[in-house]
């Protein structure tokens, strides 16, 4: 990463398509294009940017990137779904 980058959407996607391509892709897992993710959220708050990401693949499996400005470090943290309930009140 350059010093000063712009930590839009659009850069967490590029920034992640890297990351799963070279981290996480192998011979079992093919590698994924920016096509197949899509930000589920996103944040910008002085000195520090996150963002949610998911994929149309079927691994239930959701990224977290933080952007923190001033050390110029990405953070990448990934989550497994692995259940979904509902509360009725």
């Amino acid at each position: 990463m350059e010093p000063g980058v712009n930590p839009t959407p659009d850069f967490f996607i590029d920034e992640f398509v890297e990351y799963y391509n070279t981290e996480i892709a192998d011979y079992d897992i093919p590698k994924i294009t920016k096509e197949e993710c899509f930000v589920v959220w996103y944040n910008y708050t002085v000195g520090n940017a996150k963002s949610l990401i998911s994929t149309t693949r079927p691994d239930h499996k959701y990224y977290e990137l933080t952007y923190h400005l001033g050390k110029n470090e990405l953070y990448i943290d990934a989550y497994l779904k692995v259940d979904h309930d509902v509360v009725k009140f």
